[in-house]
């Protein structure tokens, strides 16, 4: 698939944000808490093994966190759900340890199964989920542009790539939809930006504008 280069000088004089929230919002994925997001992938990277990901420690940390707060839904599409790129897809061997360690979390993928009448198909499902989603945890990659496309905050995990030489996440992400993006390079900071900004705390000031980037 064609790639293209990232720049230190985008020309964003014309730029307008696609508005994915206010067409796709619904009345069909609603909870009685929030939603949050887990946006999750393991894939092999820049023809080596996978760097940026959410392993089960992480994942078991975040879910502990914010599942009383958060209607949390995980979403590591399967390879029959969306195109596949040049990236090989891992196995990371995940799904049945949350359904049996976290029944409280639900999988995107059975949500469709679910409510598969609402969607066209599966990239569907997310526009529609996501929507109505304004918290996102999210891997670098496709995965974290896509939660960036949706308001609220999204917490990315990018340990390395171009991205982080470029300044992407100060620049072109938040102008997806004026997104906060915190972009954490380690596990430790994906926990200091939870405890941060997902755990809720009545006296905590709100979050204004595009926050720091480590």
């Amino acid at each position: 698939m064609p790639r293209i280069l990232h720049s230190h000088n985008y020309d964003m004089n014309k730029w307008l944000a696609v508005p994915f929230k206010e067409t796709y919002q619904n009345n069909v994925f609603v909870f009685e808490k929030p939603i949050l997001i887990v946006a999750n992938r393991y894939s092999m990277e820049w023809g080596g093994p996978p760097v940026s990901f959410f392993d089960k420690p992480i994942l078991s940390f975040i879910f502990h966190k914010l599942a009383q707060e958060y209607t949390i839904i995980y979403n590591r599409p399967l390879t029959q759900h969306i195109t596949k790129d040049h990236n090989e897809v891992v196995e990371l061997n995940e799904r049945r340890w949350i359904q049996e360690e976290h029944p409280e979390v639900i999988l995107l993928e059975d949500l469709y199964e679910e409510k598969k009448s609402y969607a066209n198909n599966f990239n569907h499902l997310q526009l529609l989920v996501y929507a109505n989603a304004d918290h996102f945890i999210s891997i670098h990659g496709g995965t974290s542009v896509l939660a960036s496309y949706f308001g609220g905050t999204n917490l990315i995990l990018s340990k390395s790539g171009a991205e982080h030489y470029f300044g992407c996440f100060q620049t072109l992400y938040p102008k997806l939809s004026g997104a906060t993006i915190l972009h954490a390079k380690s596990e430790e900071e994906v926990r200091h930006y939870v405890e941060e900004y997902f755990v809720k705390n009545p006296s905590e000031k709100p979050v204004i504008g595009n926050q720091p980037h480590l």
